[in-house]
């Protein structure tokens, strides 16, 4: 009796174990360290741009682009570093990291324009950052960081 318990959770067991190496998996994976990393430089992003609103009642437009480069700068080391792992020059990879990030910013402006036309600006630059997330991550992972190791 105690054998057949044993066997009909072995499969449960098998399957923990399966599902447990899929998530350590997805936690060390390239897009989720992007993400994390790009989830801190955003939050710099969005304070700075509210800093620059609020305080120093700069135009929004303006404000949001001036916050995003902002974020491109300690967005660059911080994926340079930890996300892509890369030993490429700085002063080869982060020109073409501002490069990527500046078609981004003109994405995020076009976007955050309209959409705070019609909703809070904060609102609307949090959708204007996730579409720009996925432009700048695959953008960085064929362009910028290809070499990871030595």
């Amino acid at each position: 009796m105690i054998g057949n318990a044993i066997r009909l959770n072995l499969p449960l067991a098998v399957r923990y174990r399966r599902e447990k190496r899929s998530m350590n998996h997805f936690l060390d994976s390239r897009l989720f360290r992007y993400f994390v990393f790009g989830a801190m430089a955003a939050m710099l992003q969005v304070a700075a741009l509210a800093a620059l609103v609020e305080v120093a009642q700069l135009d929004k437009a303006i404000a949001s682009t001036t916050a995003f480069y902002i974020a491109v700068v300690v967005n660059y080391f911080l994926q340079s570093r930890y996300t892509f792992r890369s030993f490429e020059p700085h002063w080869v990879a982060m020109p073409k990291f501002v490069g990527v990030s500046t078609i981004g910013a003109v994405i995020n402006v076009i976007i955050f324009t309209i959409l705070a036309s019609v909703m809070h600006y904060l609102v609307a630059q949090c959708i204007s950052l996730l579409i720009v997330f996925f432009i700048n991550y695959s953008a960085s992972k064929i362009l910028i960081f290809q070499r990871t190791d030595r």
